[in-house]
């Protein structure tokens, strides 16, 4: 097993361990989802992807009418996810898969919410530019996530961190710029979405002739 097979392989045995006690874990983190979500302005006839949608904690907080599809790589996450659907009493198409080899047509998704997810899957400008192929020309994305600001070196307190969040959880030291630095997706809005300014909140948008 090559380091990209072992990285793959240990992102969905930690999270089916945390599947039962994801929940709870990702409570500090609601504000800033909801605030994600508010800046996407999902529409009610939107058809929108949530990639490494996890236990569905998005959700509650999409346009009754809209049409859901969840994806995520671990079963028992994508399990929890139809429990909350049935709580919720709305219908979602939730499916296991691979976010960097997704089984969806091209221009399937008006919007793409990539909730908590660059930071932990082992190829993010793979999920990118899979992200890029299955939205419509002008599409949005909806990234919210904790990224080293533009501009500075990681902070101390990250990098001394970042050896066991590594393992346990997610990368503290990724940039965003980096992964949006092709000609696909163009920044629309980046704000502050909690703890302290860990955590940020940013609209991208599909340039059309990226998906021409």
């Amino acid at each position: 097993m090559d380091t990209a097979q072992w990285s793959r392989w240990w992102n969905r045995a930690r999270y089916r361990i945390y599947a039962p006690v994801y929940d709870w874990l990702a409570w500090p983190l609601e504000r800033g989802r909801r605030r994600a979500i508010e800046g996407l302005a999902p529409a009610t006839d939107d058809r929108i992807l949530l990639l490494g949608g996890g236990t569905g904690l998005d959700l509650k907080y999409l346009p009754a009418g809209a049409q859901v599809t969840v994806l995520d790589a671990v079963p028992a996450m994508i399990r929890r996810a139809k429990a909350r659907t049935r709580r919720l009493r709305i219908t979602v198409d939730a499916q296991v898969g691979d976010a960097r080899a997704l089984p969806f047509d091209d221009d399937a998704f008006d919007a793409v919410l990539l909730h908590l997810f660059l930071s932990v899957v082992s190829d993010p400008e793979a999920v990118l530019a899979e992200t890029a192929r299955v939205l419509i020309p002008g599409g949005r994305a909806s990234i919210y996530d904790k990224f080293v600001p533009e501009g500075e070196a990681p902070s101390l307190p990250r990098c001394a961190l970042n050896p066991v969040a590594r393992v346990l959880f997610s990368d503290f030291t990724r940039r965003l710029e980096p992964m949006l630095s092709g000609p696909r997706f163009e920044l629309v809005e980046h704000r502050d979405a909690g703890l302290g300014g860990l955590y940020t909140a940013s609209i991208v948008r599909l340039r059309a002739e990226a998906g021409s």
